[in-house]
């Protein structure tokens, strides 16, 4: 190739590169203003606005007719309603009610002081432009609206005198290039839908006085005026505006990193006591501020200067939105663990990992819900296993990589209107296959290189719309061609499954143990001491021995044996731990301080007779008697849980056994014992259901309950 010939190749490719990104500048640098004036009527649940929208065509194509979208029309009816988890809780969906309906109607529209055509169909308003607008010129489009404001707990909604305004206003759509044709989706009953570039917007709300107003920007000013205010609020680049409000509301401040993020919860002394309303309120702040805290040093810095968190009447979960967390009502967090986070905090945490993924790099959630949602679900248990650790049960593990298994289910780039109900939609793109691909991309590239393509993701589509596409062309940028290609099939793959993220023997052993700990605790908080805590004991690092006695009649070794034998698989085969069997005689003094499990018959154990004077329930009389029942000990046996006397930081497990009791099958005319229901039963580790301190088996009689 010569040099002149070179010389031109490169002058024609830095006018196309210029080219390119002077379009991309326009609509950054150009954004479209929205100047609202709104009024809200507090009787009427309405909103009356009017909005001056002033938009640059930032397309290489000129524009025939410009769209909007009229999500509030989705509220029309419950089959078209954007119910979080659909309508679960009926068999039949009902007539809905008119004040549970939602609208907006459209009264005037102008453009440039001209009165358009325009129709209003299926959540779309569509204006008729008599002159088409060209590339980089402006518009400003006046629309006088009216928003009913349905009432219910669902998105959109008014109910004691809490409002909430979500995907409310006459929203601009965006123009598809390359099919030269506006959005038109309307809002899908499955998932998200709404689909919006940044732009800026000059709010003037007027609300009664005692409002409390959580919104997407800032309020710049505030205006009393007898029994109403006005608010000036401003925002910029910002995909969407939001307004939550209520005379409820009460705040709570912090700052991290420079960010000011503000709680807004309510006090309803009705609902909890003040000091658990107050305890919660904290409780999620405080994990929000951390959770901005991982992502501004593992992905990049938020870009706003204020993040809210507005407590609602939502239901069935929680929402994103541009600088707004939308919560549902709060409960008591007592259930809370060191190995476990309440739905509340997971969903507070979830919804700040969307301020990334949605608010900052945006999508199209109708066409590609796996780019912000299965992201953020992946980020979220990532949050959880950094902050928490590994085996956290809702971290990456846990999570992701042990509810992973293969099946042919609706491949990851399908659209919400390719799910044919919540849970097909909710199992692939929050659940496994969509999550999965981001631990599966993890795995490939190790933990220094996936933070690259995290940071490099962000950095590129901030303030911009990404794609399916996008994301793979990322991939490749940061690791190479191969890598595209396995995640670029990954998508598209309906029998996706990579066998990379199968948790390992010892990974599944350190999951059990978490949720098994988990499990028992908050059993223990209900009942108080029960079989199974001699479990959690061993789960936290204690000595467990299983005492072998010795002696038993001939026709029982195998029955002990393989009781034995059983609770030592069971740790194994869950835990991955080996458990301790020592013979009854060989026991020391250090050995009878630990946690034990005994196993035999009381009148010919040495243990429980050394112990028989500590048994919560006596063991060694004709009748057993417990709780105001007594029981004929012939025949009987059972298990129960008590302290160790020998050291009462331990405990010991008793399994009694009767040793005159009747061997009861006959199989080809030679008699033998019953012993598997015995192996089950009295294994603390297989003893779900009801948790208990004791069982106590006598003939076809079960009694099960609490000591004390």
């Amino acid at each position: 190739m010569n040099k002149k010939r070179s010389l031109s190749i490169v002058l024609a490719l830095l006018i196309v590169l210029t080219s390119f990104q002077l379009n991309f500048a326009i609509g950054l640098d150009s954004p479209t203003e929205y100047n609202m004036n709104l009024t809200l009527d507090t009787k009427s649940h309405m909103i009356y606005g009017e909005q001056l929208v002033e938009i640059t065509n930032s397309y290489n194509s000129e524009l025939k007719e410009i769209v909007f979208h009229l999500y509030p029309n989705s509220y029309l009816s419950y089959e078209t309603m954007p119910i979080i988890g659909g309508m679960y809780f009926v068999d039949k969906i009902p007539e809905i009610q008119e004040e549970e309906k939602g609208w907006i109607e459209i009264e005037e529209v102008h453009i440039n002081n001209s009165e358009p055509k325009y129709t209003t169909d299926n959540q779309i308003l569509k204006i008729i432009l008599e002159k088409p607008i060209k590339k980089g010129e402006k518009v400003k489009v006046k629309i006088k609206f009216k928003l009913k404001i349905p009432e219910g707990n669902h998105r959109l909604h008014h109910v004691n005198e809490e409002y909430s305004l979500t995907n409310w206003y006459p929203i601009l759509s965006i123009y598809d290039e390359k099919t030269n044709k506006w959005d038109k989706n309307p809002y899908h009953p499955v998932g998200e839908s709404n689909y919006s570039d940044v732009s800026n917007y000059n709010v003037k709300l007027t609300i009664p006085k005692n409002m409390v107003v959580a919104s997407t920007g800032n309020i710049t000013k505030e205006k009393i005026e007898n029994e109403s205010k006005t608010l000036e609020i401003n925002a910029e680049k910002v995909r969407d505006f939001v307004i939550f409000m209520s005379p409820n509301y009460k705040i709570k401040s912090k700052e991290v990193d420079g960010i000011k993020i503000s709680h807004y919860y309510m006090v309803d002394k009705d609902f909890a006591e003040e000091k658990v309303i107050e305890s919660i309120a904290d409780r999620i702040l405080n994990e929000v501020a951390k959770t901005v805290k991982f992502m501004n040093t593992t992905v990049g810095k938020y870009p706003y200067d204020e993040l809210k968190i507005a407590e609602t009447y939502l239901a069935g979960g929680a929402m994103e939105y541009p600088q707004v967390i939308q919560m549902g009502r709060y409960y008591d967090l007592e259930d809370e663990s060191e190995e476990y986070a309440p739905f509340i905090i997971e969903a507070a945490v979830h919804e700040t990992m969307h301020q990334w993924w949605y608010v900052g790099v945006g999508n199209n959630e109708f066409k590609e819900p796996f780019l912000d949602e299965s992201l953020t679900v992946f980020m979220t248990a990532l949050y959880f296993e950094k902050e928490y650790g590994k085996y956290h049960q809702n971290g990456v593990d846990y999570q992701i990589r042990a509810n992973f298994y293969p099946e042919k289910s609706t491949p990851i780039n399908s659209s919400v209107a390719d799910f044919g109900n919540w849970d097909e939609y909710s199992s692939v793109i929050y659940q496994k296959k969509g999550p999965a691909f981001f631990e599966d991309l993890r795995q490939r590239l190790g933990e220094e290189t996936f933070t690259k393509f995290l940071r490099k993701y962000y950095e590129k589509y901030l303030f911009k719309n990404a794609s399916i596409e996008g994301l793979i062309d990322t991939i490749e940028e940061i690791a190479g061609k191969e890598t595209k290609n396995i995640m670029k099939k990954a998508v598209n793959d309906p029998n996706y499954y990579p066998k990379n993220i199968e948790l390992n023997e010892n990974e599944r052993a350190e999951i059990f143990k978490a949720m098994d700990k988990r499990d028992i605790k908050e059993q223990e908080k209900i009942k108080g001491l029960i079989t199974r805590s001699i479990i959690l004991r061993a789960l936290e690092g204690e000595d467990l021995i299983v005492v072998k006695p010795n002696y038993v009649k001939k026709e029982h070794e195998m029955m002990v044996d393989n009781f034995i034998l059983n609770i030592q698989e069971c740790f194994k085969f869950n835990y991955n731990m080996d458990i301790k069997v020592i013979e009854e005689d060989k026991l020391n003094k250090e050995d009878k301080k630990q946690n034990l499990i005994l196993i035999g018959y009381p009148e010919n154990h040495s243990i429980m007779k050394e112990m028989a004077k500590y048994l919560p329930i006596n063991i060694f009389k004709d009748t057993i008697k417990i709780k105001g029942i007594s029981v004929i000990r012939e025949g009987a046996e059972g298990t129960f849980i008590m302290e160790n006397p020998n050291n009462l930081d331990r405990l010991v497990l008793i399994v009694f056994l009767d040793k005159e009791k009747v061997l009861n099958q006959e199989l080809n005319g030679e008699k033998f014992y019953l012993y598997d229901e015995m192996i089950f039963k009295y294994n603390p580790l297989d003893s779900w259901g009801e948790p208990s301190q004791f069982i106590i088996d006598r003939e076809d009689v079960e009694i099960k309950g609490m000591y004390k």
